[in-house]
């Protein structure tokens, strides 16, 4: 096997904020943690600690860690007995988004998914000459609350948990990634946003499922077969995406402190009639590889 493939699971100690376009003065937040934002996570925590006084390299180290680590997100999991259930999206047609959770037993649109996971912080900035409100600067910050919400207010509310695959190239960072508990994710965490600790941890055996998906190790890049997209997905990739349906975003950024040019990408939830095989890239999203 090229790659090894472990499960981690998470509680989330800290509202969690991760952007996406905003609605107005709200400032929205996904509802998951994207591959890209642990990638940039795990960088900075492996950095620090290999680095002591002197400062990280992080562009060196960012590089090492995206050769050798592929991460699936992160999505929103609840513990049942001695089971964690991952929660996840599909988008279907005259319905839009829905919300599985473990592979189906449960669903919830994905309005009503949001109000048991998202809680809103509001803000404002402070005009010095008055000390007070500046006008026009009051907004809400939606976050993933670090408790689910019981909707109907008469079972038992749940931590939130959250639960992804890591994909090891020849176990290479392994004893680095052992190493790591805690980690600080999202928007904010300066002001102690977005804090993760870890409560599972181990190597995927048997039946090498990745979210109940089969999963192939032995080639380049880990390969999921799946005809849904737990990821974003490149529209404009090497080989084209035929009869996909689903929801289209534009993504940008900064990669090594310059602007990335924007893409358009195919959402997490996307889905085709058939099962087709995804690699995961060094930055986690998903690239078609079926030629057809």
């Amino acid at each position: 096997m090229t790659w090894t493939a472990l499960r981690w699971v998470w509680r989330l100690e800290a509202p969690l904020f991760v952007g996406m376009p905003p609605a107005g003065v709200l400032n929205r937040c996904r509802p998951y943690v994207p591959a890209r934002v642990l990638w940039g996570a795990v960088t900075a925590e492996i950095s620090r600690s290999r680095n002591g006084e002197s400062f990280p390299d992080y562009g060196k180290l960012g590089w090492e860690t995206a050769l050798n680590c592929r991460f699936t997100y992160l999505f929103p999991a609840e513990k049942r007995g001695d089971k964690f259930l991952a929660w996840m999206p599909k988008f279907e047609r005259m319905r839009g988004v829905q919300w599985y959770c473990h592979g189906g037993e449960e669903s919830l649109s994905d309005r009503d998914f949001r109000r048991r996971l998202l809680d809103s912080r509001p803000g404002t900035a402070i005009a010095p000459e008055s000390d007070s409100a500046s006008e026009g600067t009051l907004r809400e910050t939606e976050c993933i609350n670090p408790w689910w919400r019981d909707s109907n207010c008469q079972g038992e509310t749940n931590a939130m948990l959250l639960l992804g695959y890591v994909f090891l190239r020849n176990n290479g960072f392994r004893r680095q990634l052992d190493n790591i508990d805690t980690l600080f994710v999202g928007g904010d965490t300066r002001y102690g946003l977005g804090k993760i600790c870890r409560v599972g941890w181990h190597e995927v055996s048997g039946d090498l499922s990745v979210f109940g998906k089969r999963v192939h190790l032995d080639r380049e890049h880990p390969e999921i077969q799946s005809d849904i997209l737990w990821g974003h997905a490149l529209e404009g990739g090497q080989h084209q995406i035929q009869g996909i349906q689903g929801v289209k975003e534009l993504l940008g950024g900064w990669d090594q402190g310059s602007p990335w040019r924007g893409a358009l990408t195919w959402a997490p939830g996307s889905f085709l009639e058939r099962s087709t095989a995804w690699s995961i890239d060094n930055y986690g999203y998903w690239m078609h590889q079926d030629k057809r």
